[in-house]
Parts: structure tokens; sequence; C-alpha cells
């Protein structure tokens, strides 16, 4: 579950958000509520919870102030609640990075509707992170393979995934295929595929995938280059099928992903 802090100088508002929001069944649970952003600033950093509802206008140090103190050092997710007339606020709010803003008076479903949006974003950052572990343990696996080779402990297995990793790193960018690099190693594509799945657990096709959508994510941190640059310059001729594949891997389209490294820059 998703840890939660309320900060909220109002006892009834607060006490209204923490007791009347069916908290688990938007996978959440409460951890601890404040009352100005002093002490929520304290419990922030001491319970470091995955979301923090705040008000804006707080007596010691408002929630604004709050923000700013805290969000460079973590990745909690801010939401923030404003007077019908603080709109400013709102929008500055958004800017260091809130991920959303509720207007009081809060309307029904409102503190819900602003917390899945909140989970959501949790929820892909922590597919991109598997993702992310999931790569970097194939990048480690070729190392080793690798280390073997040049020690004289590899087997011809371990040689043609050597080769086959390699091959794929050099022509990524070309409109090749399984059954394209399976013959620049001389030997059948089932072959091909049965010798990198015991290697890397991966078929061909897949290792392919994950290693242009790798290519991908650091052609993105460029913030001008445009998504279907990208896909060309990985070897997937179709953006939308590039979007596809980059989204069930990642956990988020393309441009989100390079909208969220420049929000992060």
């Amino acid at each position: 579950m998703y840890r939660v802090i309320v900060v909220e100088d109002s006892l009834v508002l607060r006490k209204g958000i923490v007791c009347t929001t069916n908290w688990s069944t938007l996978n959440c649970e409460i951890i601890a509520d404040a009352s100005n952003g002093i002490e929520g600033e304290a419990l922030i950093n001491s319970l470091k919870p995955d979301i923090v509802i705040t008000d804006i206008r707080m007596p010691g140090m408002n929630g604004l102030e709050m923000v700013k103190k805290i969000k460079d050092a973590t990745n909690i997710k801010f939401i923030i609640i404003t007077a019908f007339n603080e709109f400013e606020y709102a929008k500055q709010a958004l800017k260091l990075g809130a991920v959303d803003y509720i207007s009081k008076p809060i309307e029904d479903g409102a503190i819900e509707a602003a917390v899945i949006k909140a989970t959501s974003l949790l929820d892909e950052e922590k597919e991109y992170r598997k993702f992310k572990e999931k790569l970097e343990d194939v990048e480690d696996s070729k190392i080793m393979l690798f280390k073997e080779y040049l020690s004289g402990g590899n087997s011809i297995t371990e040689f043609h995934v050597k080769n086959i990793t390699q091959y794929i790193s050099l022509h990524f960018q070309e409109n090749i295929g399984a059954r394209d690099i399976a013959t620049s190693q001389g030997v059948s594509e089932s072959h091909c595929n049965r010798l990198m799945k015991e290697q890397t657990g991966f078929t061909l096709s897949d290792y392919l995938q994950h290693y242009r959508i790798k290519k991908a994510c650091e052609y993105l941190s460029d913030s001008a280059v445009r998504v279907y640059e990208v896909a060309d310059k990985v070897g997937i001729v179709d953006q939308r099928y590039f979007s596809v594949i980059f989204k069930r891997l990642v956990g988020i389209t393309p441009k989100e992903f390079q909208n969220r490294l420049n929000n992060q820059g």
C-alpha cells in the first residue's frame, strides 16, 4: 500500500479527509497527519510517505514552502488543497511538481480522483524501475559471459550468445529481426532462440526489443528529439508499433517518458 500524510490546519477538514476517505480501496493508508507545514515537514522527513495531501495556506510554514523544501530530495507525490480564489498558488504548486490540486469547498470524489492520479504515477514509476533492473540484469549477464570467454572458460553456447548480443548492439538501428540475427551467426533461428533463452532468459526478438527500448530511453533524454525520430533511430519504422512496445515494456508512452525526464530536469 502507498503511504499518505495529510497536512491541513483546519482540524475538521483534516479529520474529514483522514476518516471519510476509503483509503484501502485506493491501495493507500494514512500514516500521519499534521496541522501546519513545520509539523508536516518533520513527519515527511521521518516517515518517508509516498503521497502528501497539503493545504497551501497554513500558519508557520505554508504548503508551497514545504513542497519547495522537500521536493528535490524525494519522489513524493504532492496533492495541493487551495481556496477557489488562490489559483495562482495552485499554478505555482504544479510548477513545483505537484500532481494535482483540489479547490475548496472539496467536492465529493475530488480526493479520490487526485489520489488515483498520484498512485497511477507511482505505479508507472515502479514498473519502469522493474524494467530498468531487468535490462541491467541482461547487461550484467552479457559482461559475465564475455569475461568467461576471455578467461578461456566459455562454451560454444556462450561464444554464440556473446556474438549475438554484440551483433544486436551494432545493428539494432537497422531493420533487422530474429531471422537476420540467426543468419549472421550461421545457425538456424530456432537454434539461436534456444541458445539465447538458455543464457539470458530472452528469445532473440525479446532481447532485441528490450535493447532497442533501452536505447530509446537514452535518446528520449534529449527534449528536442521527436518520438518518430527515436523510433527510426532504434530500427522501428512504424511509430505506432514503437509506442505500443515502449508502453508495454516501460509502462508509459515515449512522450510521457520524455516529459517526465524534462520535468525532473
